[in-house]
């Protein structure tokens, strides 16, 4: 008795949300499960997609997983300013911190979903997918900007200094990201308040441009001390 066939995996073109479903319903599992326990079956279930879909659009669980990390950190890298000596420091923070805080009053409900990904990935359930995200993104741009601070500061090369200033310049507005359901919790009129985008927009910039006024400063004196 031959065996049934196959169910067809419908053409790219037949559904071309479908992808976007398989994506929204993967990122709701993987941030209440982890990537461990969600299982591809209950994602195809919620997106009312084929199982074979996964292997078509991602070719496996792993592939999905990576594409729900890679494709919001692509967009948000994506839209950041290219470090640029020319452009006053002020200004240029300024853009920087505005396409991070961008997302965050945008009232998308993935968002908190996503960041609980990267909560796991980052309190003892890291995994390649997201060590090859930050490998691919977040590195050659934490470079790029430790560089363009360098010379703001008037440092020779990128030492552990500038590596220090660039996370504390990043921490910054990246806590916002991380914390910012215990944020409107504590303080509900904080982000989402009157007002609100432009009074922490404001002062991200002033605490940016302290901090690296700051790092200016202190090279200033060890180089007067040599």
């Amino acid at each position: 008795m031959p065996s049934p066939a196959p169910h067809p995996v419908p053409a790219p073109g037949s559904a071309p949300d479908t992808r976007q479903r398989l994506l929204t319903e993967a990122r709701r599992a993987f941030a209440a499960k982890g990537f461990a326990k969600a299982s591809t079956r209950e994602i195809c279930r919620a997106a009312e997609a084929n199982i074979g879909l996964i292997s078509y659009y991602f070719g496996d669980k792993a592939g999905l997983y990576r594409e729900v990390l890679v494709q919001p950190l692509a967009e948000l890298m994506a839209s950041l300013p290219q470090p640029d000596d020319d452009v006053p420091l002020e200004q240029w923070l300024r853009r920087y911190y505005e396409a991070f805080l961008a997302p965050l009053i945008s009232d998308d409900a993935g968002l908190a979903e996503l960041m609980r990904i990267y909560g796991r990935e980052m309190s003892g359930e890291a995994t390649a997918a997201f060590d090859d995200a930050c490998e691919q993104y977040i590195v050659p741009q934490h470079q790029a900007l430790a560089e363009m601070l360098a010379r703001r500061v008037g440092a020779s090369q990128v030492d552990e200094q500038i590596h220090q200033l660039v996370f504390a310049v990043v921490a910054l507005v990246y806590d916002y990201w991380m914390s910012a359901e215990h944020m409107e919790a504590l303080a509900p009129a904080l982000l989402k308040g009157k007002g609100a985008y432009e009074r922490v927009l404001g002062r991200l910039v002033g605490y940016g441009m302290a901090l690296i006024d700051c790092e200016s400063k202190l090279r200033t004196q060890e180089g007067g001390k040599q």
